[in-house]
């Protein structure tokens, strides 16, 4: 069972078998050996805020969010037990809070708080809300997660998919607050979301989530994207000149050039090299 707290502001809720003094790094090691780790443990929050997968050929990191935004990332925090694991070894409980400093109508800085529980896929890293921090106080039935409340969960996969979550953000007017809706629906991070909905099978939607992040001036999250879309789709033209758009936005001029140059080309090519914006040519000379 889970420890509560149910006082807000409220520091992070720990997993069974997490105490206050259990700050060493925890490492989960689940199907085939693959693994979860958690480092960097944050006194402040009570909960780690470095989560590793290793896969069976490379890893990432789960909830880290790269924005332009300093600090963003300091307040998630996430916390597991190896008793946590499902009994296939396929998929482990993570309870997770988004916990910061904010300030309050007369400038005082509150620390508040939301805990989340999820479950992670340990064949691929990908993540699943469960919803609410209650979902995590239960226990494994074979290879279902019965909470205390009574919910029966099985995983399926994380989050929304790519084209709902274009669908959900279209009608947003603002860029920011488009960006920041999709960071808020990603928030497990974009490898891990990329890792319940592989890339190569939706190419287009990615194009415009990666898009859409850029409008917000959020480049180094549409950067994470359209580098694993250059991998499998280069020679996409619109992809072109949304990488080199993200690239001069971050001040990388150099590396965006020759996406400039291959995009401009490609349109001439096409026959409709007037359909080129005039920031291609101004910015290649």
């Amino acid at each position: 069972m889970f420890n509560k707290c149910y006082v807000v502001p409220c520091l992070v809720l720990l997993l069974t078998g997490t105490s206050y003094a259990d700050t060493a790094p925890l490492k989960i090691v689940g199907f085939q050996g693959r693994s979860l780790s958690f480092k960097n443990y944050e006194e402040k929050y009570g909960g780690w805020n470095d989560v590793q997968y290793q896969g069976a050929k490379d890893g990432f990191s789960i909830y880290s969010i790269q924005t332009k935004l300093a600090g963003s990332e300091d307040g998630v925090v996430a916390s597991s037990d190896v008793g946590l694991i499902s009994g296939d070894k396929k998929y482990v409980i993570v309870q997770r809070t988004n916990a910061g400093e904010v300030v309050d109508g007369e400038g005082n800085a509150i620390i508040s708080s939301q805990a989340y529980c999820d479950m992670v896929s340990l064949e691929t890293g990908c993540v699943e809300n469960l919803g609410s921090v209650q979902q995590c106080d239960g226990a494994w039935l074979g290879n279902k997660w019965k909470s205390a409340e009574g919910g029966i969960f099985e995983f399926s996969k994380g989050g929304i998919s790519p084209k709902q979550l274009i669908s959900d953000v279209v009608g947003v007017p603002e860029n920011e607050s488009r960006a920041s809706a999709l960071r808020d629906s990603i928030f497990m991070g974009i490898p891990s979301y990329m890792a319940c909905y592989p890339p190569d099978k939706n190419i287009s939607e990615y194009n415009d989530i990666a898009f859409y992040f850029a409008q917000g001036d959020e480049h180094l999250l549409a950067m994470q994207i359209y580098n694993r879309l250059l991998a499998i789709a280069a020679d996409r033209v619109p992809l072109k000149l949304n990488v080199a758009d993200s690239l001069w936005a971050l001040g990388k001029h150099d590396e965006a050039k020759p996406y400039y140059a291959g995009y401009r080309d490609a349109m001439r090519r096409k026959g409709i090299a007037d359909k080129v914006p005039r920031r291609v040519e101004e910015r290649l000379n």
